[in-house]
């Protein structure tokens, strides 16, 4: 059976067991269960801000907290290595049941993407409550740009869906693949602003190639659709601004063309990955 959007539709139920069977077996699978999506991203926080601030004397100039700017970024990071880490394998894993039952394959890599979603925000409402009642941090008057944060959830479940659903496929292809993402996704993350602002980014790019080239390399640094993502949750809960236009439209054109290119990889290999099984 295709995994055409017609069919996909015709069994949404499908997905949404197949999600809840996937929230299941993490919570049987953890002594925790969901709260270990907010401790694995606080662990990390602690040690990011012991080192930076800590160690290396930096991050007091981020205008925020360094340990919430920090976890505002470690949050969604985890939904999309989660996501993208477990589709590299899932089709493999999966192979006796994608041979043994007619359905769309695809559910599979989308009720991975929708387990981790609903795990990264049960951990982003406890950030929330964080930045809402962090000490000195005042949000009086300035909660009109939390309205923002619907927006950027969903252009980042879009990124996250088209990059699990071309890695599932290439995850059959290439045999090695989940070895290669687990190094991929650890120098993406260092490439994007998730321990020093975008602003610094930009700085640095206009001081070392000029203000025209140095321009250019910043819109290509933000075409990365995680570094408008995680400046814009930084916009809506730390500083309680809007996030600038130019950085949607980078996070609308990024996010957009990775699941449409996700899902066309998808549509193209489908059901002849069931060889390479």
């Amino acid at each position: 059976m295709t995994s055409s959007l017609a069919n996909l539709f015709a069994r949404r139920d499908l997905v949404r067991e197949l999600t809840r069977s996937e929230i299941r077996s993490d919570s049987a699978d953890s002594s925790v269960g969901v709260l270990w999506w907010l401790v694995d991203p606080l662990l990390m926080m602690a040690i990011y801000s012991l080192l930076v601030v800590g160690i290396l004397g930096k991050g007091t100039s981020v205008g925020a907290p360094y340990p919430l700017f920090v976890l505002c970024a470690l949050t969604p990071w985890k939904q999309l290595t989660v996501a993208v880490g477990r589709c590299t394998r899932l089709l493999r894993a999966k192979e006796s049941l994608i041979k043994s039952v007619p359905f769309p394959t695809i559910a599979l890599p989308l009720s991975v993407v929708g387990s981790s979603f609903a795990y990264f925000l049960a951990a982003f409402a406890v950030l929330t409550v964080a930045a809402m009642s962090w000490p000195g941090l005042s949000h009086e008057g300035r909660l009109l740009p939390l309205m923002q944060l619907p927006f950027l959830m969903a252009f980042q479940l879009a990124a996250v869906t088209g990059l699990a659903l071309a890695t599932a496929c290439f995850g059959v292809l290439v045999r090695d693949l989940s070895n290669v993402m687990t190094y991929f996704l650890r120098a993406a993350f260092y490439l994007t602003p998730a321990l020093y602002p975008a602003e610094r980014m930009h700085a640095e790019l206009v001081a070392r190639a000029g203000e025209v080239t140095g321009e250019r390399l910043f819109w290509l640094y933000m075409a990365n659709p995680f570094a408008s993502l995680l400046t814009g949750y930084r916009d809506a809960l730390l500083f309680g601004r809007f996030l600038e236009a130019r950085f949607w439209l980078a996070l609308a054109l990024s996010s957009l063309v990775l699941l449409a290119f996700g899902w066309a990889v998808y549509q193209h290999y489908d059901r002849r990955v069931i060889k390479f099984l």
